[in-house]
C-alpha cells in the first residue's frame, strides 16, 4: 500500500512541503497480478502486444533463483541504487508478464518473468488525483537507446509530453542525471518529474512504454498535504533540472 517516506531524490522538491507518498508495492507477493489492489488512488493495467493476454505482475527483486537473475538485488551491478554504503532494497517491482502460468488460479504467477520481447508493451498508471510530480526506480534497462523506453504523461485524457530515457543519460538533456547509469542488472533512481514542465498542474496518467526485459518500482508522487503548495511552486518555477 502507499507509505509515507522522505527520499534522497525526492527531498530537494518537497523541502518544507511535507514528504513524499510512495507506492513501493510491499504488500504484494512475488508473481501476484496487479490490478485495483491500490485502488481507487491508483490503478494499474498495461499491454503486451506480444502475447494473448496482457499481465501486469508483482516481481520480488530479492528472491533469489528466480526466472530473470537480471531484476534480483542487491548487488546490483550498477546504477544510482549501487553506489551508496548500502545498496537499496528495492523489493518488489512491476513487470509486463511473459508468461500467464497460475496452476491453482490463486492470482499469482508460478514463475514470473518479464517479457523479453522488444518492444515488451507498456505499463500503465492511472491516479484518481492529478499529481504534480511523478518519480521511479528503473531496473535492468540493458540498452536505453535500442529498447526505446519512454514515459508519456497525461492530464484530462490528453497525452501532454513524452520524456524518453535517452534523456537521463543525454548530457545535453533537461533531464540528465550523471549519477544514472543503464545496463545489465543496474538499478536507478529517477528524480521527480513536475508536471509544470508540461505546462499542465498534474497528472492523473503515466504510460510506461517498456521497450524491453526491465522492472519499475517506487512511484513518487507528493503526499496530499502536499500537494498543492508544491504544484504552485512548480508553476512559479522551483525546480531547473540542470
Amino acid at each position: 500500500m502507499k507509505t509515507q517516506l522522505l527520499l534522497t531524490g525526492v527531498s530537494v522538491l518537497c523541502a518544507g512541503v511535507g514528504s513524499a507518498q510512495v507506492y513501493d508495492f510491499g504488500t504484494l507477493v512475488h508473481g501476484e497480478v496487479v490490478a485495483n489492489q491500490f485502488a481507487p488512488d491508483l490503478v494499474v493495467s498495461g499491454t503486451n502486444p506480444n502475447r494473448a493476454f496482457d499481465i501486469i505482475a508483482a516481481f520480488d527483486t530479492t528472491e533469489m533463483n528466480t526466472s530473470d537473475p537480471d531484476l534480483q538485488g542487491p548487488p546490483w551491478s550498477g546504477g544510482n541504487l549501487a553506489v551508496s554504503a548500502t545498496e537499496v532494497v528495492i523489493g518488489n517491482a512491476l513487470i509486463i508478464a511473459e508468461n500467464n502460468t497460475d496452476a491453482n488460479n490463486d492470482g499469482v504467477l508460478d514463475d514470473p518473468d518479464d517479457e523479453i520481447s522488444r518492444p515488451s508493451g507498456t505499463i500503465d498508471l492511472s491516479f484518481a488525483t492529478s499529481v504534480p510530480v511523478f518519480g521511479l526506480d528503473i531496473i535492468d534497462i540493458e540498452g536505453v537507446v535500442e529498447e526505446e523506453s519512454s514515459l508519456d504523461f497525461y492530464s484530462n485524457g490528453n497525452i501532454v509530453g513524452t520524456v524518453n530515457f535517452t534523456a537521463f543519460t543525454d548530457n545535453v538533456s533537461a533531464y540528465f542525471d550523471p549519477s544514472v547509469q543503464f545496463g545489465n542488472n543496474h538499478a536507478n533512481r529517477i528524480q521527480p518529474i513536475p508536471a509544470a514542465d508540461f505546462g499542465v498542474l498534474g497528472f492523473d496518467r503515466v504510460v510506461i512504454n517498456v521497450g524491453g526485459s526491465s522492472a519499475y518500482d517506487t512511484f513518487v508522487v507528493p503526499s496530499p498535504s502536499s500537494a498543492v503548495l508544491l504544484s504552485a511552486g512548480l508553476l512559479l518555477g522551483i525546480r531547473k533540472r540542470r
